[in-house]
């Protein structure tokens, strides 16, 4: 269960499916770090954009990856604490989407390269019916044309569109589904400002004291199989 921004809740359906990809690509991506005996490469590193994430140790960062699969995933009894590297974990995610959406845009000649797209319009579409701003008694595995949607801040292209814009808002409304605001981005201003001054400021925004301070999980290389497999096996399950 995650604290969102539209509730406490547990992802499924198509929203859940899209969120199960991203986790598994970025996984991939970290993973290509380490060698046979879980020691990182110093020389190569997953940027994606997000600083807070990217600054992060790879050990760091997959163990935070596996407690926000596990959070988002399943129904715990417990959300997820909000803190600024759990909020940037999540936006790396979406930072991951923004690019595969970006290389299906310059494969653009192959028509059926559209396995991001489809999946963001599918978890889009699914929001909406969840949110009742689709206006129709329809199922909701009915085709859905664009000008049927009532006015929302969710804009669906067309599966086959190449207007970037359109792809970068409809992610962005996505992850405001799951994601309260950007404070994190913020992290650097915060940290580096006097205390009694950031406190101040801390609390005339409505920011938990311990929001910025929270301390990231740190594995063990022992530890490392077994976590890589606990979030695999998040990622297989076939969403409710």
């Amino acid at each position: 269960m995650w604290h969102t921004s539209q509730g406490d809740r547990t992802l499924d359906g198509a929203e859940a499916e899209l969120m199960q990809r991203l986790i598994e690509s970025l996984l991939e991506d970290l993973l290509l770090q380490f060698d046979e005996e879980w020691q990182p490469d110093a020389d190569w590193s997953c940027d994606t954009g997000v600083e807070l994430f990217d600054n992060l140790h790879s050990e760091q960062q997959i163990a935070l990856l596996h407690d926000v699969a596990h959070h988002l995933l399943e129904p715990t009894p417990e959300g997820m604490t909000l803190s600024a590297i759990a909020e940037a974990t999540v936006a790396a995610l979406f930072a991951e989407l923004h690019h595969h959406v970006e290389m299906e845009l310059d494969l653009s000649l192959d028509v059926n390269n559209a396995h991001w797209r489809q999946l963001i319009r599918d978890a889009a579409i699914e929001c909406l019916v969840r949110d009742d701003l689709l206006g129709t008694d329809r199922p909701a595995d009915d085709v859905i044309q664009v000008d049927e949607v009532l006015p929302t801040d969710f804009r669906i292209p067309d599966l086959h569109s190449l207007d970037s814009g359109a792809w970068d808002d409809l992610i962005e409304s996505l992850a405001d589904q799951i994601l309260w605001d950007r404070d994190f981005e913020m992290a650097s201003l915060f940290l580096d400002e006097d205390p009694r001054r950031s406190a101040t400021r801390r609390e005339v925004m409505g920011i938990d004291a311990n929001y910025f301070v929270q301390i990231p999980p740190d594995p063990r290389p022992s530890e490392m199989p077994s976590l890589v497999s606990a979030t695999q096996a998040l990622i297989r399950r076939k969403p409710r």
